[in-house]
């Protein structure tokens, strides 16, 4: 019984570690064949793993070792959050429930995953294609519109491509971006009937288990708690962006005022956004002519710069290792060690950074394997517990299958090193043959980020794989990776992958970066907002009505809380991918933009490279993984009257944090 923990852990990592690899292999293999093989795999151990977490033996064997407290008293801090975990994915899936309603949770999870599925790769727009005559595409490159033109004098443009997004940037007809934005933010029928029956679903499923909607019951276990705190977040928040989305908004106004001749302040609609946005930023970039060097940076040079600042930082560096044959899926990948200057080497990180046919395009981060404690697995006692009267050798009923360990100076026992693979859509810009191929400032701020999750991974310091490292609460999952992006452009820390380049970087051409990526972004923020508490009114009781309406949910939201009017007849959420994958968790991501920001106002600005505040960032947060409470983590690190302020993790503290702000 003192086992039963230690026992579902090690369930929980052999499925994972088939999960885990699966959903990498179906991202980024080159394979079409292996692609699909991973997909179904993942497909049918997430169904596996929803029939386990409704599996009342198990449960009850756990609800035993839980209500003993001369167990639970031994237990360490990762072996309790552990527990936890296991507990709450228990109640989750309505393990209280009759044996027909838990049976019913694993339907409605496979059709929910089966939705998900139809509702990403389904096309979503009414329109495939716009028809627009080449006189009025007055603003657009010749070289842009000669390959859409037809012999009737008409441009066909696709929905879906890259050219209608120049024409809403770049037409000076009102009227054509007004079509086209129309034409790419419509939705068919079946689109919303699909996403409609999604949110219906997970209604029902949150029902099922007497929750009041599916965001209760996703967020129960998170730093927000419940729906009620996220949209406490959320409001605080946009009261404190609204002074720099009108100022944005304003600078619009002015520019479509005076391009129009106008003796007022216009009304903008949303496909006047970008339009004057570009007419705004191309301004700026004739006034500033340095602007015109964009710098680029080696692979081999950012990456020893990263290196470079994790060393000052944690004490860790990375060590480039040979591949072994068969160890690699694509010529691109390369394989780093990391290793720390007190604890030996302590995992692997394979880099996948190039884009390719058929490779996802988002930026991500992949948990091949978790490090937990494996020396006292007691692998030969499955066997006999699991049949108790009969002479059964574990050999003749599954090989063992032995993963490398490795002992950590100051800690007992062996342990499995984590393995995470870092997967990015970079443009491959070699020039020749043999020359580095080179980043653009926003590459590297897109690589610091995923390292920024690799770190998370390999710093995690439990026993416990189901705790380990970016097993943690997903809405602080993204704050270790954002704080990477503040370190990028630092005086102290660009000369760490600038060193020895032929032209050096200027502080000129930084600051004219920084300065374009600060560009409206009052108007991002509240986009991202908008985004946000659209996923909460989609995931909240409203869906159980069945006079639930996400085109109306949408327009209201946009009239009450956007920037722009709303426009009839579009339907936008139908390309919100996420609404499926973060389901009533969007805001993590602003919530930890906020939360990175005031971290590194108040402990790296000044001296990023500072090994004492890096070693409390590591020892305060990294190394806990999900076994803390992350507010408790958070509130260490700030230290303080920010540590005091939030500690409670309660609505006030969702509060402050809104209340910080995302001023970029």
């Amino acid at each position: 019984m003192q086992r039963v923990v230690k026992n579902l852990d090690r369930l929980s990592d052999t499925l994972c570690n088939v999960i885990d690899m699966a959903e990498f292999i179906r991202n980024a293999h080159p394979n079409p064949v292996l692609m699909e093989a991973a997909n179904k795999a993942y497909s049918d151990l997430c169904s596996y793993m929803n029939t386990l977490n409704t599996d009342t033996r198990i449960h009850q064997v756990l609800s035993q070792v839980l209500a003993d407290k001369n167990i639970v008293k031994n237990f360490s801090r990762d072996e309790h959050a552990a527990a936890e975990v296991f507990l709450r994915d228990f109640e989750k899936s309505g393990i209280h429930l009759p044996k027909k309603q838990r049976t019913q949770f694993v339907d409605l999870s496979d059709k929910i995953i089966h939705l998900g599925r139809e509702f990403i790769q389904r096309n979503p727009r009414a329109i495939s294609h716009i028809k627009i005559p080449k006189s009025a595409l007055t603003g657009m490159s010749h070289s842009t519109i000669q390959p859409l033109l037809r012999k009737d004098g008409y441009a066909y443009i696709q929905t879906d491509s890259a050219e209608c997004q120049m024409v809403l940037k770049y037409c000076t007809s009102s009227e054509v971006r007004q079509q086209v934005y129309e034409s790419i933010n419509s939705a068919n029928r079946e689109s919303i009937t699909i996403l409609e029956q999604l949110m219906r679903t997970r209604a029902e499923l949150a029902g099922l288990v007497g929750r009041s909607s599916f965001a209760e019951l996703q967020l129960q276990d998170k730093m927000a708690k419940n729906p009620q705190n996220v949209e406490a977040f959320l409001q605080t928040l946009i009261q404190h962006q609204t002074p720099d989305a009108q100022k944005d908004i304003k600078t619009l106004q002015k520019i479509k005022q005076r391009y129009q001749r106008l003796d007022y302040p216009p009304q903008l609609n949303a496909w006047d956004r970008d339009y004057y946005m570009h007419m705004a930023n191309a301004t700026q970039r004739n006034i500033a002519q340095h602007t015109s060097f964009t710098p680029y940076f080696s692979v081999g040079s950012v990456m020893q710069g990263i290196s470079r600042l994790f060393n000052h930082m944690y004490g860790v560096q990375f060590e480039p290792a040979r591949l072994q044959p068969g160890e690699s899926w694509h010529d691109d990948v390369r394989k780093l060690n990391v290793v720390c200057e007190r604890e030996g080497s302590i995992g692997t990180i394979y880099c996948d950074l190039f884009s390719r046919p058929g490779k996802t395009t988002n930026a991500a981060h992949y948990t091949v394997r978790t490090s937990r404690r494996v020396d006292d697995d007691d692998q030969e006692n499955d066997v006999r517990h699991a049949f108790p009267h009969q002479d059964i050798s574990l050999t003749k009923i599954m090989p063992p299958v032995y993963q490398p360990s490795s002992t950590i100076p100051g800690r007992d026992g062996q342990f499995q090193m984590p393995v995470v693979a870092l997967t990015c859509d970079f443009t491959n810009s070699r020039t020749q043959l043999g020359s580095p191929a080179l980043l653009s400032m926003y590459e590297v701020e897109t690589l610091f980020h995923e390292m920024g999750h690799a770190m998370h991974s390999m710093l995690g310091r439990t026993d416990f794989h189901n705790v380990a490292g970016t097993r943690c609460a997903t809405d602080f999952v993204e704050l270790p990776s954002i704080l990477m992006e503040h370190f990028v452009w630092h005086p102290s820390v660009l000369p760490l992958f600038t060193k020895g380049i032929e032209n050096p970087v200027s502080r000129e051409a930084v600051n004219a970066h920084l300065k374009q990526r600060r560009n409206f972004s009052g108007i991002e923020v509240n986009s991202q907002i908008l985004m946000a508490m659209l996923d909460q009114r989609y995931h909240s009781e409203a869906s159980m009505d069945s006079r639930f309406s996400s085109v109306n949910i949408w327009h209201e939201l946009q009239n009450t809380n956007g920037l722009f009017p709303s426009v009839p007849g579009t339907m936008w959420p139908v390309q919100f991918g996420h609404l499926f994958g973060y389901g009533a968790g969007y805001y993590s991501y602003l919530f930890d933009r906020t939360l990175a920001r005031r971290i590194w106002e108040r402990c790296f600005e000044k001296n990023p490279l500072d090994r004492e505040k890096g070693l409390a960032f590591r020892d305060n947060l990294l190394k806990w993984g999900g076994a803390r409470d992350p507010w408790e983590c958070v509130a260490d690190v700030l230290d303080g009257e920010d540590g005091a302020r939030i500690a409670a993790g309660d609505k006030e503290a969702m509060q402050t944090v809104g209340d910080w702000g995302i001023n970029v």
